[in-house]
């Protein structure tokens, strides 16, 4: 039974608990005596997982107790974020506090480690480097997405007018073409294909981890994210703003291992609101976070040349739109538009990974009238929008030529729901109103007309004006 009372305790101490039990202690065996012996990497992330147990009101595990299968431990330590996913009786009464404690980043920290200690050892090919960097390709795509060609990037000169769209994904995989092709046209396909701001007006980028970065670690960076949403980025990346981002920030810009700026020349005020508001990103889940930080050592180099309110003022050109995950803050340095679906009714049936993020947001910002496709909500900072859409009952697509119904099992995460038409609805707002948004981004729209987008019915039309009208100021 999960213990949810003392709003002390993590609830998650007893998903975590319940779960290894399940997936690891049920096949260990149990010896009569405290006979059973780990290696030193197991050592320690089974210490962190009694120590976040106690801590949380959940009772020890004696482990000399049992001689566990450290295939099963190794993979039970990776998947410590399904488990929270999966657990929707937690997710419907979350305290946010819960959702990115100091201990619960510990505990993701101790998991990072121990499968980083594992490699070589269990005789399991997956190797594991959480001090892996970004890898970023450019995309051309006159030939569309399908055909899209995967090339290291050409960074636009300081003086030029063209844009930039950066496509940060969540997914870590082998560096190579062909992954990259695979999975940016799962993710993006009907949204950048016939687009007619790229490759002319915008050139395309996408980000992603390596297969090397364990899901813990992501994860643990994801949460300390969440714990100090304003000053906190890693070396990866610091890294990825020297490689891509110095340019928009001043001429024979040198940076050191700490982003402390070395030598620079200063662009004039208007040139650097300009060049700044040239960056555009799209985010999908866990990769909104991994941009922020990167938006955050952007600035951390930035104020240290222009000081605090230039360098404020030109963050609030660029634009961020999202999936799958909500403002980590109240007032952003940076301007977008953050969607998400969800069911009208939800109860029990949460999506998961934005509610885990942001319960509070998550709470506030919902469509609840069943007649409406979105209810739109600003931020404080009057620059951010949340767009929460209404998950549809039915969606089905064409797929190789055939009628194929699809249902997202995570109830809204799936980029299915924006980036794919759905055939039994004619007006399709969720799909048009995403390809809008990063159109209108990438030629230069920013605030409530970065939303604007061709109406395909007259129905549609009362719709877009009431959403309008139910648009509200958050209070947080």
């Amino acid at each position: 039974m999960i213990k949810t009372t003392d709003e002390n305790i993590n609830p998650f101490a007893a998903v975590f608990k319940q779960a290894f039990e399940q997936d690891v202690l049920s096949s260990a065996v149990k010896l009569p005596t405290n006979k059973a012996s780990y290696p030193p990497r197991a050592q320690l992330f089974l210490h962190q997982l009694n120590r976040f147990w106690q801590q949380n009101g959940e009772s020890e595990i004696n482990f000399r107790h049992y001689a566990l299968n450290e295939h099963k431990l190794f993979e039970y330590a990776l998947f410590l974020r399904g488990y929270m996913r999966d657990a929707q009786k937690v997710l419907a009464n979350l305290k946010q506090q819960h959702a990115a404690s100091d201990d619960l980043i510990e505990l993701f920290q101790a998991s990072a480690e121990y499968v980083v200690a594992c490699n070589h050892q269990l005789h399991d090919k997956r190797i594991f480097d959480n001090n892996a960097s970004y890898h970023t390709w450019q995309i051309n795509l006159t030939n569309g997405l399908k055909n899209a060609v995967y090339q290291k990037p050409q960074l636009t000169p300081s003086g030029s007018d063209k844009s930039a769209l950066y496509l940060f994904m969540p997914f870590r995989i082998e560096p190579d073409n062909r992954q990259i092709s695979k999975w940016v046209y799962m993710n993006m396909r009907n949204t950048l294909d016939n687009a007619p701001f790229i490759n002319d007006q915008t050139d395309v980028f996408a980000v992603h981890y390596p297969i090397q970065k364990s899901r813990s670690s992501n994860i643990g960076a994801l949460l300390r994210t969440l714990r100090h949403p304003s000053d906190y980025f890693e070396t990866p990346d610091l890294e990825f703003v020297r490689q891509n981002w110095l340019p928009y920030i001043a001429d024979n810009l040198q940076i050191d291992a700490k982003g402390t700026v070395q030598t620079a020349q200063p662009y004039s005020p208007q040139k650097l609101c300009a060049a700044f508001r040239r960056i555009n990103i799209f985010t999908y889940c866990a990769g909104t976070a991994n941009a922020h930080r990167c938006l955050t050592a952007l600035q951390h180099i930035g104020t240290q040349i222009y000081g605090n309110e230039l360098t404020q003022k030109a963050m609030t050109g660029i634009f961020l739109c999202s999936y799958g995950f909500l403002p980590v803050q109240p007032k952003l340095p940076y301007s977008g538009v953050h969607i998400y679906s969800h069911l009208s009714n939800d109860i029990n049936r949460l999506e998961p990974f934005v509610n885990l993020n942001n319960h509070i947001l998550y709470e506030q910002t919902k469509c609840t009238t069943a007649q409406f496709p979105a209810h739109f909500s600003v931020m404080p900072d009057k620059r951010n929008i949340v767009v929460a859409l209404r998950l549809p009952n039915k969606f089905s697509t064409i797929k190789d030529g055939n009628i194929t119904p699809y249902q997202d099992s995570e109830f809204g995460h799936s980029m299915t729901n924006i980036n794919t038409p759905n055939i039994l609805e004619a007006d399709n707002f969720a799909h048009r109103l995403f390809k809008s948004v990063l159109q209108n981004c990438c030629t230069g729209k920013r605030g409530k007309e970065v939303l604007d987008m061709p109406t395909a019915t007259p129905q549609n039309i009362i719709q877009t004006a009431v959403l309008w009208g139910n648009r509200q100021m958050l209070k947080l």
